[in-house]
């Protein structure tokens, strides 16, 4: 994937897009549902509007649109990136030094390829499997009826079936095969890096010869538990948006994620941060639809504090805000407390 020139717009406030990008912004819309996008004609053209929703559209001309947060209020362009990533990396407990920028796509390739290399560093699960061949040396049991018809001439070979114990198994394979996509995908030279070096640690472990196959024969195994994230993302990557073929191939997608959500969960994640009392959950989901060429990815952010001293469970980001030590009034910001409060914590991290 080659670098395109991107523009930038803002939640909830009306850009200009072109009349073929709007043409793709409404098939995605039409798959994402509600009203997350809206587009009105002017007469100088195509008006969008992402509601609540920010991250990216890519189209299929490799261009993108990047959708940033409306606040802190009054902060110019760059500014709503560093709030972008800034949020991203505290409520995902990423390295700041990390970030790809306001580019979700490339931000989830990283928490991906984070999850799949925590599996390598616990050792990837095997399984056993059964292999069947001709071999120079007995193993397992004997298949007669091959063994007598390979094997009349061929007195040094016996012919025998047994059980192999091995990495090889469906989730790993869909794993190789999602890096190897993303290898080809991605323009983040970091990202590039990190996914080498897992396919280098997966060596001996085949590509998926059949996506959906191997899908279907993932184990619910309570073994099995650590591999969800990681294969949450292989079904993103593969099914959502079919980025398993050719490198050439067109597509246009769009990559986003809940602003009020998103700022809930950093107020959570900051409110905690200097609390010992407790600890601080996430959890989170991507759903894809798809549409031929056309892709539609959501994350859903929910997160908890559990508080050991009460036993008692919070989700209220406001409540931690102002539970928090060093507790400030929150900011006026428009009416809307839950802005108020992450822009609060985004002037002290900038300050």
């Amino acid at each position: 994937m080659t670098s395109h020139p991107s523009a930038t717009a803002v939640e909830s406030a009306p850009v200009q897009v072109s009349r073929a990008e709007s043409e793709q912004i409404r098939a995605i819309a039409d798959l994402a549902g509600g009203d997350a996008f809206a587009l009105s004609e002017t007469p100088r053209g195509p008006l969008f509007t992402s509601n609540g929703r920010i991250g990216q559209i890519a189209f299929e001309d490799g261009s993108r649109l990047d959708i940033l947060p409306s606040m802190p209020a009054g902060s110019s362009g760059t500014g709503r990136e560093r709030a972008l990533s800034e949020m991203l990396c505290k409520v995902f407990g990423i390295s700041a030094g990390r970030t790809a920028g306001p580019d979700l796509f490339e931000f989830f390739v990283m928490v991906f390829a984070d999850d799949v290399n925590r599996l390598i560093n616990k050792g990837l699960r095997s399984m056993y499997t059964s292999v069947s061949g001709n071999e120079k040396s007995f193993k397992g049991r004997i298949v007669f009826n091959e063994h007598i018809r390979r094997n009349y001439i061929h007195k040094e070979r016996i012919y025998v079936e047994y059980e192999l114990y091995s990495k090889d198994r469906p989730e790993n394979r869909l794993i190789k095969s999602t890096v190897a996509a993303l290898l080809r995908r991605t323009a983040d030279g970091r990202n590039s890096r990190r996914l080498k070096t897992i396919l280098m640690a997966m060596e001996e472990i085949p590509e998926s010869p059949d996506v959906d196959r191997d899908f279907g024969k993932i184990s619910s195994d309570r073994n099995m538990v650590d591999y969800g994230p990681s294969l949450m993302w292989c079904s993103i990557f593969l099914q959502g948006m079919r980025m398993g073929g050719s490198s050439g191939a067109r597509f246009c997608y769009a990559f986003t994620i809940g602003q009020k959500e998103l700022c809930a969960a950093y107020v959570a994640r900051m409110s905690s941060a200097a609390r010992r009392d407790g600890s601080f959950r996430l959890g989170y989901r991507a759903e894809a639809a798809t549409a031929g060429d056309v892709s539609s990815v959501t994350v859903s952010l929910r997160w908890s504090f559990y508080d050991r001293a009460t036993g008692s469970t919070v989700t209220d980001a406001e409540f931690m805000y102002k539970s928090a030590p060093g507790y400030r009034p929150i900011p006026h910001c428009g009416g809307d407390t839950i802005k108020a409060m992450a822009g609060s914590y985004l002037s002290d991290a900038f300050r």
